[in-house]
């Protein structure tokens, strides 16, 4: 008889040794971080975007931004509670984003950052599941919703291309607003 005929399933005997295997393996199954969000939120744009077209595009294009824009307020609100001014260093500082699974290259240049990225875990999840037509609404606008959240008199935030349109690389440009 196998093991699904003698529903042991929630018995100590056979979690226990389950939970052990699940530990030593769980770099092999476990997504990194933004992955799993990657695949949320590629799945959810498709689903909105199949059933209502132009209108769920717009409807998912919206919610990014709103989404990114409360980002950025609490990550200004963040920043005040410590007594910073919130200028760009006090961004980097208090960013709610683990950068480090990313690859990513940033140049200063003419008064600006501009961050080359050729990898992202979100892009990437999105990419292996064929949804990169859906998840291009948010890499499309969530470094500028952030940005605008967080100090929009000062900052602005362009996505010159990304890897979820078939770029190379993504490319991310911070700069005073005086400078667009």
């Amino acid at each position: 008889m196998g093991m699904m005929d003698e529903r042991k399933d929630f018995e100590l005997d056979t979690l226990g040794p389950a939970l052990a295997e699940r530990a030593e393996k769980k770099d092999q199954y476990i997504d990194k971080p933004l992955e799993m969000q990657g695949k949320l939120l590629g799945t959810l744009a498709r689903e909105v975007i199949e059933r209502f077209g132009d209108k769920g595009r717009d409807a998912v294009i919206a919610a990014v931004r709103k989404y990114g824009e409360e980002r950025g307020r609490r990550l200004a609100e963040r920043v005040r509670s410590e007594g910073r001014e919130p200028t760009f260093a006090s961004f980097t500082v208090c960013s709610d984003l683990d950068t480090s699974y990313h690859e990513m290259v940033p140049n200063l240049e003419e008064g600006q950052l501009r961050v080359e990225i050729s990898y992202c875990p979100l892009a990437s999840a999105l990419k292996e599941w064929g949804l990169e037509e859906y998840g291009k609404y948010f890499c499309q606008n969530i470094d500028a919703a952030i940005m605008r959240g967080y100090n929009p008199e000062r900052y602005e935030t362009v996505c010159e291309k990304n890897l979820t349109e078939g770029a190379d690389t993504c490319v991310i440009v911070y700069r005073f607003k005086d400078q667009g």
